[in-house]
């Protein structure tokens, strides 16, 4: 279609320019953006073309909004995003569609679900640290209707872990306000206020995996069926239900991506098959103990001179269009030295807001970790490049007792909130083990099996080991980078926060 065609359709309701070669599209639903990125790899058309093209035929409805939004859909324009989104063979084309969600008074449980359900969507989330909860914000699993007692137990423990909340909060705030130093020019209403953010921080430790959290979600139609059809394959009902409410409203924006979603026959049928054979529950010494914080450890670490060597390749072959073969060849020619000042060179002008050379993407790391959920929940949500095995929440690693809370002398209410969880934790296994992961506190420790390139491992030590990071989850990356210092020194040097 030429200019002159283009001119007879209006298309600066829904185009940033007509002349450029760059330009903005809007005022159009998802879909119909979805179909008309579409059509580039079978129309040499532009995308202007093809949508003046779709207009003139009327494939589109358009109302007679002033702003030009689409309002209706005609007969024509179902059956044409049916062809083109349901029957078009490739679902990249589902990616240039987008929604954005706002999820509200869901458990802290199904927000890990949802955030893990794939890692192409993104998220903000409440935060503990900096709000305080509600008193009563917290999920009762409709699987506990059935066992009228354990349900009043599971009330009873929730309500109990706000008051040790307000309890921990009227401790560790006079403790704070007598051992925190002002910071230079701070007035008593800031300094008031940093105070009880630290103990907000603190004091959540004793929130159950029940307590509800708010969050904003944005993600492409495919991620985001990815995303449903995990939840609907949970074995937790509010998972499931969760599924269903996202679909309906995803649906008012982009409708024929979601068609024939529903749990995976895979997921289930396996969880089903695995269930039949089970093992006996891990044997744990740690279980009912109180640590001070995480533990961290590399679980395989490539040799320095092999990592160094795989570095040196892929840099001669990305920076000097060598194979692979004579990339290989020439960087065991280098001496260890050579390598080393070599690889060094790729790195020391990295800079704070800098990623260093997809190179490093190349060279991986595996890790065991022993968070607490607090701890856990912060590194699952700020990371899209590490991958994690993981078992559902448990109490039998022990748990972490914050700092401050030591400090200030409100241990005691701590753990007996521990040891109430952990009594409701067995009696659900017991009763009904599908939910008792609801009783795991933000305390409780999980074991995470994390495997991350290295170009991933300097973006979380960054970002993780600055004196912004939570004290938690700042220990957890202080030991790996110390580990990491030890064994590949090079590499580790430029890992920190950058000036």
């Amino acid at each position: 279609m030429t200019q002159t065609e283009n001119e007879t359709v209006d298309l600066t309701r829904y185009v940033s320019n007509l002349d450029r070669n760059v330009y903005t599209i809007y005022n159009l639903p998802e879909e119909v953006i979805a179909v008309i990125f579409a059509y580039v790899s079978r129309s040499p058309a532009s995308f202007r073309d093809n949508l003046a093209k779709l207009l003139k035929d009327d494939d589109l409805a358009v109302g007679n909004t002033p702003e030009g939004s689409f309002t209706t859909y005609s007969e024509k324009a179902a059956r044409f995003h049916e062809k083109w989104v349901v029957g078009y063979g490739h679902s990249s084309v589902a990616e240039h569609a987008v929604a954005h969600l706002g999820v509200e008074k869901i458990s802290r449980l199904a927000s890990a679900e949802l955030e893990l359900a794939n890692t192409f969507n993104s998220f903000t989330e409440y935060s503990q640290r900096y709000q305080r909860p509600n008193r009563g914000s917290f999920h009762v699993p409709e699987e506990l209707d059935s066992f009228p007692e354990l349900k009043q137990a599971f009330i009873r423990l929730n309500k109990k872990a706000f008051d040790t909340y307000e309890q921990l909060l009227a401790g560790l705030i006079p403790y704070l306000e007598n051992t925190l130093p002002r910071e230079k020019g701070e007035s008593d209403k800031r300094f008031s206020s940093r105070l009880e953010k630290i103990a907000f921080e603190d004091a959540r430790y004793v929130l159950t995996l029940a307590t509800q959290t708010s969050l904003g979600l944005t993600g492409n139609g495919r991620a985001l069926r990815d995303t449903l059809v995990r939840l609907l394959s949970s074995r937790y009902a509010e998972s499931r239900t969760l599924a269903r409410e996202m679909e309906r409203e995803i649906s008012q924006v982009i409708p024929t991506l979601l068609k024939h979603v529903k749990a995976s026959d895979y997921l289930l049928s396996t969880r089903e098959k695995l269930e039949n054979q089970p093992l006996p529950r891990p044997e744990s010494s740690t279980r009912g103990q109180a640590f001070d914080g995480p533990s961290a450890r590399f679980v395989q670490l490539t040799d320095y001179s092999q990592a160094l060597e795989i570095l040196c390749t892929h840099l001669f072959v990305g920076e000097y269009g060598f194979s692979h073969d004579q990339a290989a060849e020439k960087a065991r020619q280098m001496n260890f030295q050579e390598q080393e000042e070599r690889i060094e060179e790729t790195l020391k002008s990295i800079r704070f807001f800098d990623h260093p050379k997809d190179l490093f993407r190349h060279l991986f790391y595996a890790m065991e970790m022993t968070l607490s959920e607090a701890n856990w929940h912060q590194l699952l949500r700020h990371n899209r490049g590490t991958h994690f095995t993981f078992g559902e929440p448990t109490v039998d690693w022990g748990y972490t007792i914050p700092p401050h809370v030591r400090e200030a002398g409100l241990t005691e209410m701590f753990s007996q909130l521990m040891e109430d969880a952990e009594r409701l934790f067995d009696q659900m296994q017991q009763e009904c083990p599908n939910i008792a992961s609801y009783c795991v506190t933000n305390a409780h420790h999980r074991m995470v099996k994390a495997t991350a390139n290295l170009w991933e491992l300097y973006h979380l030590i960054n970002l993780r080991t600055s004196p912004e990071a939570q004290w938690d989850i700042r220990s957890t990356f202080e030991q790996l980078y110390m580990e990491l210092e030890k064994h590949h020194p090079v590499l580790a040097r430029y890992a920190k926060r950058r000036g």
